[in-house]
């Protein structure tokens, strides 16, 4: 960095392109380990879109401050009157929210190994995770939904298959749906064997009289 300009300190133009596209390549880098270890119904292609373009643009933001604590001080000031919020349906879409956001501060300053190594290890860090599924419930709670006729000869035929697969089981709600031979049906349930909750919630659906199956885990809905 040799250009100055009323005491602050900008890069040259050929480190500002190499800054800019590693942090644009880097940031798209964050955007696939996010994709690849993402669980849910939330996921956003906007907000992946998002982790990818905000790495350059805070490297140009980086880059524009310089050295300067006066511009430093100036970019807090007209922030403060752009007010904005980054709707995150899920915590863990902070994490790579600060991660795009370290990507741009460390390219914006020169420090590219810095970005580099800190993006791979933050998303082999993720992948870790990820495949080793902490965190995750391993008791087999869930929480079980459907919908029943509500005719007297169809109240307990479930039964047979929640003895066959559930240790535990409470009724935690019970509610007339907006069809009045119908009752909405919620089980706090508790399952013998979590791996068999696929083949648990597939025996229901086949039920004639239940509808909408859905098994609610800790992070994920699945419906049948």
């Amino acid at each position: 960095m040799i250009n100055v300009f009323d005491n602050v300190v900008f890069p040259l133009w050929q480190e500002t392109v190499i800054n800019l596209l590693l942090a644009f390549i880097l940031g798209f880098i964050c955007s696939w380990f996010y994709r690849w270890t993402h669980r849910g119904f939330s996921y956003s292609a906007s907000f992946v879109q998002t982790l990818i373009l905000l790495a350059p643009i805070t490297a140009f933001v980086i880059m524009v401050i310089g050295n300067s604590i006066a511009r430093a001080f100036g970019l807090v000031g007209a922030l403060s009157i752009i007010r904005f919020r980054i709707p995150l349906k899920d915590t863990r879409d902070t994490i790579f929210v600060f991660l795009s956001l370290g990507i741009g501060f460390a390219t914006g300053t020169g420090a590219h190994i810095v970005a580099s190594l800190g993006t791979l290890a933050a998303g082999i860090f993720a992948l870790a995770v990820y495949l080793t599924r902490v965190g995750e419930s391993i008791k087999g709670d869930f929480l079980l939904r459907f919908r029943m006729n509500s005719a007297p000869d169809d109240n307990c035929v479930y039964s047979d298959v929640f003895e066959k697969y559930l240790k535990k089981k409470t009724l935690v709600n019970m509610a007339t749906s907006h069809q009045e031979n119908y009752l909405e049906l919620a089980f706090s349930v508790t399952l013998k064997d979590p791996k068999q909750r696929d083949s648990f919630i597939k025996e229901l659906s086949k039920i004639p009289q239940l509808e909408q199956v859905m098994l609610a885990a800790v992070d994920k809905i699945e419906e049948y």
